[in-house]
């Protein structure tokens, strides 16, 4: 019987140290991807993101590189091993994964993936860096988050806003240093205890990156996609995409805009789907789903070993 599934993939901030290690290691051809890598890239990239310390793996130009090589290898030879006994019947990602979702759903194939990610991180970087951050609000409804950031612009000029709505309990905030303070002020006055910072750059999916997404989308238009072979649904609205027309738009606007993970989610659960597998770094997106709905069956693939352990 072949189980239909849907395949969620990890964004920044979940990459670790020897991440890839396996896959360059292991006999499989995907490996030759790294091989590859500094030829399209143009630079020592490869070294870089396979021996890299935390501190190097936290720069946005190395991370989302990464993250997304280690996402679509591990896919693809995920999809090799148990494509006669699983179904993939829709997918996205968080941010950055939502462009593994693309490259793995044949929008695009991977050397054109590392260009856009490649071009997509020095962007990001060096136009959100050092111009604010992002904090995690726990256990707090949309509308009073929503409320408490109304007051902080009420005062203050800058940017300051909701970045992500990851799931039940936890929405992320980004914004200017100054208002981020502000803001967090505002949480202790209506006692939210849990508002952690986040190991980011800048405050990305904010307007700070406006001016950002426009560049970064003269390199978009100049793609050339497919339609995706499974259902994906978009960051910037929430909805699957229908027409090729949507590609470059949609992720321009993703970079300074609201990720609706939840939202998606709940879709893809309307749909029917009840089996979920994240492919890349971490478990964050496990945790995210978990909490939107209880009944969902979550599987982790991290690297080749989990691969082969595999069992639906």
């Amino acid at each position: 019987m072949i189980k239909k599934v849907a395949v969620v993939f990890p964004g920044q901030g979940s990459q670790y140290e020897g991440m890839g290690k396996d896959i360059i290691n292991s006999d499989l051809e995907i490996g030759n991807i790294y091989k590859k890598l500094d030829s399209i890239v143009g630079k020592d990239v490869a070294k870089i993101i396979l021996d890299a310390k935390k501190e190097d793996l936290f720069k946005t130009r190395y991370a989302q590189l990464a993250i997304f090589l280690n996402s679509v290898l591990l896919y693809k030879e995920f999809m090799n091993k148990y494509r006669a006994y699983i179904r993939v019947v829709s997918s996205t990602g968080l941010s950055l994964g939502e462009y593994s979702a693309l490259c793995s759903g044949g929008v695009f194939d991977i050397e054109t993936g590392i260009r856009l990610i490649n071009e997509r991180g020095q962007i990001m970087e060096t136009g959100a860096a050092g111009k604010g951050g992002m904090v995690a609000v726990m256990k707090t409804d949309l509308q009073t988050v929503s409320n408490m950031i109304s007051e902080v612009k009420e005062k203050n000029e800058g940017v300051i806003d909701i970045c992500n709505l990851n799931s039940p309990v936890q929405i992320v905030v980004g914004g200017g240093f100054d208002l981020l303070e502000k803001f967090k002020e505002k949480c202790l006055e209506n006692k939210i205890k849990r508002v952690m910072d986040l190991g980011v750059e800048g405050p990305f999916h904010t307007y700070i990156l406006r001016e950002s997404s426009i560049e970064f989308g003269k390199l978009l238009t100049k793609i050339r996609y497919n339609m995706p072979i499974y259902k994906i649904y978009s960051n910037y609205d929430a909805n699957e995409y229908q027409e090729v027309a949507e590609f470059s738009s949609k992720l321009q606007k993703q970079m300074y805009s609201p990720v609706y993970f939840e939202k998606i989610i709940r879709k893809m659960l309307e749909d029917g789907v009840n089996d979920f597998i994240e492919i890349g770094p971490g478990k964050t997106l496990n945790g995210f789903i978990k909490k939107i709905d209880r009944r969902a069956n979550i599987y982790n693939i991290q690297n080749i070993g989990d691969i082969e352990n595999f069992e639906l």
